[in-house]
């Protein structure tokens, strides 16, 4: 069962203790280790790594996402799926570069909770426009991009097509995936 939804703390990566960034687990090594040497490429303003809390998961990271400035261009069809009336080159977006969730909290709606948090967060916004999310979703791992299908991404059709075009019968090993976060 999800944890409540009112519950959830938000922190800057900054402002947790490096005992909890050590002890989380999610069950993919590179995310557990990118967590803990994030500090590092928020000083560097590569990436903003904001660490998720909850109340009734006592003193222990539940989870994690790194956003940071992006843009993609957008097929027509793209343009009219999201009701984007100005043709540009790409389109401003917020890049989801890293997320994960407590190994032992998988499995349970928490993800989806914290991905919704994602989506306010980038429309929460004051200083920066962008009502694109898009992330590189793991194509190696089939329930990655199903649970962020889950969440109302779609594959990219641009990129998709420009990794067709590369890839020359090689496996593909991200889906580039976007999310209107205007969208209900």
């Amino acid at each position: 069962m999800p944890l409540s939804e009112g519950d959830f703390g938000l922190l800057p990566v900054r402002d947790v203790a490096d005992r909890l960034l050590v002890a989380f687990r999610c069950g993919k090594p590179h995310l557990e280790s990118f967590l803990r040497d994030s500090k590092g490429i928020d000083e560097q303003r590569l990436g903003r790594t904001t660490v998720v809390f909850h109340k009734d998961f006592a003193d222990a990271v539940v989870g994690y996402f790194t956003l940071a400035n992006d843009s993609i261009p957008l097929k027509t069809s793209e343009q009219t799926e999201f009701g984007l009336d100005h043709a540009l080159s790409a389109y401003p977006a917020v890049k989801l570069g890293r997320f994960a969730v407590n190994a032992s909290l998988q499995g349970q709606g928490v993800g989806q909770q914290i991905i919704a948090l994602v989506h306010g967060v980038v429309l929460d916004l004051k200083t920066s426009a962008a009502r694109l999310v898009i992330l590189d979703a793991d194509a190696q791992d089939v329930r990655v991009p199903a649970f962020y299908r889950k969440c109302g991404y779609v594959e990219s059709l641009w990129a998709e097509a420009q990794a067709k075009s590369k890839s020359k019968g090689e496996a593909i090993a991200t889906v580039k995936m976007i999310r209107d976060v205007m969208a209900p």
